[in-house]
């Protein structure tokens, strides 16, 4: 069987990215003209930061420090509204989604934000992200800890 071009891989990334529903927030799906690269976030990839997306010290992410740089980078510059990350359209409840329809949106998507496919890649993350979090223990008795001396366990 015939591989499958880097070009028709980018191609079906958008139709699933494009065909996601609306009120279906679980994965959300961008383009970064930055980097060049489609890119999507989990829901759940938000867990891996605290609110400065810095990893909390009462957690533990599966994922490598390079794959977290990258994460935190990109959701900060979702939050600052960074011009050259484009969120790709949700398919709103009743629209068509059939092939044809949606390669039609997916070529408009592409010539309207002028994205060359033949030089774009897809920002994949191999791993499955987990995390996890001590709940017993927040931040500050963490840094208290680090502070006494063995000996001084009473205070």
């Amino acid at each position: 069987m015939d591989e499958i071009t880097k070009e028709e891989q980018i191609e079906n990334w958008l139709r699933i990215g494009l065909s996601q529903p609306q009120d279906r927030l679980s994965e959300i799906f961008y383009f970064d003209r930055r980097d060049n690269q489609f890119f999507s976030i989990l829901v759940a990839d938000y867990f891996h930061f605290d609110k400065n997306y810095n990893i909390p010290k009462n957690a533990v992410s599966s994922y490598p420090e390079s794959t977290l740089i990258v994460l935190a980078d990109r959701m900060k510059r979702i939050e600052n509204v960074d011009k050259s990350i484009i969120t790709l359209s949700r398919t709103k409840k009743g629209e068509d989604s059939t092939d044809e329809y949606l390669n039609r949106k997916m070529e408009a998507f592409l010539n309207l934000n002028s994205i060359v496919i033949t030089t774009a890649t897809i920002w994949e993350v191999d791993e499955i992200g987990s995390v996890t979090i001590n709940l017993l223990e927040d931040e500050s008795e963490i840094d208290i800890k680090k502070q006494k001396s063995w000996w001084e366990f009473w205070r």
